[in-house]
């Protein structure tokens, strides 16, 4: 039974790649809602971190963007990571957020270019679709964190407004921006700040405009097609 499982999970991941990506970094969100302030918390989530640029470089070589330069981007990152964890040096970690966001938003173009390279909606496309929103979600919040590394104070909140924000609210504050819904407890108040911020807002914008209303699109041209023949 756990070989035919075992078997089942092999075959969906190597057939849907971007669905596995993307349940990667849904279940971290939720992952890194419960994690403590502890040691043992930090580990985990370094390597929940190092995890999901490893993912999206993989799924990126199935799309036609140039998968050498995910290569680089990925080393530099972790490289730089792992450097300041164990170096305690927190300046490195502003390049090392810095290469991470670039990757993030590097896999977001992979996976789009993905999607407009044929006229057929796959469920694959459907998963990269998702996988995609959240990859500019991840790229966005570590871009935040470099502005608040570099510009102290760039971003407030309603509760400890003077002190930096964490990964979470980072993040929380990144998918509010992206999807539209405007939740107003964390802002970007420097000018650095609002100026990424209204960049995410016209991303977000752009990528339901052109991406989602091209897959619907071809979604309903391909149904009436079927109904035809």
């Amino acid at each position: 039974m756990k070989s035919i499982i075992s078997y089942a999970v092999i075959s969906f991941v190597r057939r849907y790649p971007f669905a596995m990506l993307l349940a990667v970094q849904l279940i971290s969100v939720l992952i890194y809602g419960f994690l403590s302030n502890s040691e043992a918390s930090h580990i985990v989530f370094s390597s929940i971190g190092l995890i999901v640029p490893i993912l999206a470089v993989w799924v990126v070589h199935r799309s036609p963007a140039a998968s050498w330069l995910g290569l680089v981007l990925v080393v530099l990152a972790i490289g730089l990571s792992l450097t300041a964890t164990f170096t305690q040096q927190n300046s490195l970690l502003i390049w090392a957020h810095t290469f991470e966001s670039l990757l993030y938003f590097y896999a977001a173009t992979g996976l789009t270019m993905y999607m407009f390279a044929d006229d057929v909606v796959t469920r694959d496309e459907l998963y990269a679709a998702g996988a995609t929103f959240t990859l500019l979600v991840w790229g966005f919040a570590f871009a935040y964190s470099v502005c608040q590394q570099i510009v102290p104070g760039s971003i407030t909140a309603a509760m400890n407004p003077d002190m930096a924000r964490t990964w979470v609210e980072l993040l929380f504050m990144s998918f509010s921006i992206q999807s539209g819904t405007g939740i107003g407890d964390i802002v970007p108040v420097s000018n650095a700040a609002r100026a990424i911020s209204s960049i995410q807002m016209f991303t977000g914008l752009m990528y339901i405009a052109v991406v989602i209303s091209h897959l619907v699109g071809l979604a309903a041209s391909t149904k009436a097609n079927n109904n035809s023949d």
